[in-house]
């Protein structure tokens, strides 16, 4: 078989063409080398987007990712250790992710079975038995212990020919399996009229401009895609990265519903050491006290106090979510969801009308409700209500006064301007000013940051906007509970207490 797929890997893309360094701009690199973010040297990346904003911290987790994978055969086997080296897996590994493509095969299916017939097994175990030992969809796609014969089995397969098409939210040409040929069947769109010459492009699926880039290597450039950006701007996310269940350096049931602890017996340590680390991170998001004309200073004895339990509650919350990426991300849809995709794939396409579309702000406005409480809000039972939604997987603090409402929107533009400092340099007009060589690594770059810094912008102006009419409509210009602090947090010593009474 390998002999009979040898042409297919000689077309793949691949580090062993290069004949100058991966960080040269020279003109000799042959025109197959892997041009793909997770193929990138760490300067180079480091060089094209700010540290630990949206799309850097994508990139770097499915590097994250491959390693782990890489370190794990290597323990698993001496031989892959001996004979595969990182970079080579890398290079493979990337091909894999950024063009295998699902498979919703039956048991029946000849073409997904390891052998001739379902009754026949290689090694031992037959082809479902080796589906369910896999508990992520790292190889195969996730099996619940429940799983019946009967059932379709969601393979991932690489695809000759298929995986050469590019991808696009509004695509010319779509796909699917079929499984009685065991092959793949590909039909013009009766949505778009092809013509000679036209680029053919498929859907991959639903993806953000940023996750587009970092799973597949390339942007539309179009706007055809949403955008969005990570508001965790005081802590680290170890457990839903972006990534689902494909990768997390936590167990999945610590932010995974759906998992059971018992898979991962022997890791409660290292879960405890990485929340024991993000609780004197997550305090950084309460230290600001708004709603408070003082700052609330958290006793250090057992005494009562209404405001230092209120403030323990929710770190408590912010504990509990601290994992979720949905619950700090915030997201504008496509700029330009009409864009078609683009015929001549060399040039920039050009701009239409701009989609007016609202912001997807809701959960991360949810995070913020929880972080600006009051022990006066919700009718004065805010700890009482916090108190019985701490083990709750789907608990969010519900809409408030409007008091609470401007210190929640006002919560949220604040962690946006923090966020958009983070990207330094590129702020500045020198930074933003568009790279030439549209499809380049810089201009992909430059496109992806510039999304994610819209979103940010248009975010914060929005939100102080809506607050300020807020504030107007309902006279709140002198009413304490509508204190923010705009000029600084309270000191930092005032909630540290908090870390010995979780």
């Amino acid at each position: 078989r390998i002999n009979l797929l040898k042409p297919y890997f000689d077309i793949l893309p691949s580090r062993h063409y290069v004949s100058t360094p991966v960080d040269s701009e020279s003109d000799s690199t042959p025109k197959d080398l892997h041009e793909h973010p997770l193929i990138w040297p760490k300067s180079t990346l480091e060089s094209l987007f700010a540290k630990y904003t949206h799309s850097f911290d994508l990139i770097v987790q499915y590097r994250r990712m491959i390693q782990s994978e890489y370190d794990a055969l290597g323990q698993a086997s001496s031989v892959f250790s001996s004979n595969v080296d990182f970079p080579e897996y890398l290079n493979m590994r990337v091909n894999v992710l950024s063009r295998a493509f699902g498979v919703p095969a039956l048991e029946s299916d000849s073409g997904a079975q390891w052998s001739a017939s379902s009754s026949e097994t290689i090694g031992g175990s037959s082809l479902l038995d080796e589906l369910t030992s896999y508990p992520t969809s790292n190889f195969g796609t996730y099996l619940e212990s429940t799983h019946q014969p009967s059932e379709v089995l969601r393979l991932r397969a690489m695809s000759p020919l298929l995986d050469m098409y590019n991808s696009h939210p509004n695509p010319n040409v779509l796909w699917r399996y079929n499984e009685k040929t065991s092959s793949y069947d590909i039909r013009a769109s009766p949505d778009h009229k092809i013509s000679p010459g036209d680029a053919l492009l498929v859907s991959y699926g639903k993806y953000t401009e940023g996750h587009l880039f970092a799973k597949f290597g390339y942007v539309n450039g179009d706007g055809s895609s949403p955008t969005e950006a990570n508001l965790a701007i005081f802590h680290r996310l170890f457990g839903d990265v972006g990534l689902g269940r494909q990768f997390s350096q936590l167990p999945f049931h610590e932010w995974d519903s759906t998992s059971s602890p018992n898979e991962f017996q022997g890791e409660t340590e290292l879960t405890k050491q990485v929340i024991d680390m993000q609780s004197k991170e997550l305090i950084r998001y309460l230290i600001f006290d708004d709603g408070y004309k003082e700052c609330v200073r958290v006793n250090d004895e057992d005494e009562y106090d209404r405001h230092g339990e209120l403030k323990l509650l929710k770190l408590q919350h912010l504990m509990r979510i601290a994992n979720r990426l949905a619950a700090w991300v915030v997201r504008l849809p496509a700029k330009f969801p009409d864009a078609t995709p683009l015929q001549d794939l060399s040039q920039r396409p050009e701009l239409e009308i701009e989609n007016k579309a609202g912001i997807n702000a809701n959960r991360m406005l949810s995070t913020c409700r929880l972080m600006s409480l009051t022990a006066d809000d919700l009718g004065g039972e805010a700890a009482e209500i916090l108190r019985g939604g701490l083990y709750s997987d789907s608990f969010e603090v519900e809409k408030g006064d409007p008091a609470l409402e401007y210190r929640t929107m006002r919560c949220v533009a604040r962690l946006c301007g923090i966020a958009l400092n983070r990207y330094g340099e590129y702020l500045s007009p020198q930074g933003r000013q568009e790279p030439k060589g549209f499809g380049t690594r810089e201009w992909d770059s430059w496109y992806v940051r510039e999304g994610e810094m819209r979103v940010l912008g248009i975010t914060r102006q929005t939100l102080i906007s809506e607050a300020e009419r807020l504030k107007r409509r309902h006279n709140l210009q002198s009413d304490e509970a509508a204190t923010v602090r705009e000029d600084g947090p309270c000191p930092m010593e005032y909630s540290l207490p908090l870390l010995s009474k979780i």
